[in-house]
């Protein structure tokens, strides 16, 4: 950390093989079942402080905050592998919703409602199609 980063209490954000890396922190990793090397990331919120990150493997997804003014990232929340899928359907609901010019809103499932994400970080293919793609490759491949 340099000089004014360590001044201001700040941090630089975790690359994303070490948000991938931070799932080891859940109380819920399986190191049994998971293997954070094989993870996929994709971050959907971001700002000059904080960056949120929807992590798949093949057992969980998991939602990670990272806000550079605190010592780490945060596992916000993680969801099992029989919440999201079903007999290789599925089942999790993403829905999104408008909130500001640059930002929307979107739900994962009945218990994540309201996570906001950069709409400039999804210009080409939709925040939902995203999250959805990067389940199924971690879950269904």
């Amino acid at each position: 950390m340099g000089f004014v980063p360590f001044v201001l209490g700040q941090r630089d954000f975790y690359s994303e093989q070490q948000i991938k890396e931070s799932i080891r922190d859940s109380k819920n990793f399986d190191l049994t079942k998971e293997n954070p090397s094989d993870a996929d990331a994709l971050l959907i919120f971001e700002t000059s402080k904080q960056q949120t990150w929807i992590v798949s493997t093949s057992e969980r997804l998991y939602c990670i905050l990272d806000d550079i003014r605190e010592e780490k990232p945060h596992i916000n929340w993680s969801m099992q592998r029989d919440r999201v899928l079903s007999q290789d359907q599925l089942l999790l609901e993403i829905e999104t919703k408008e909130h500001t010019n640059t930002t929307g809103l979107v739900d994962i499932g009945t218990d994540y409602k309201n996570w906001l994400y950069s709409k400039k970080l999804f210009a080409s293919k939709s925040v939902d199609e995203n999250i959805r793609e990067l389940i199924k490759k971690q879950m269904l491949e």
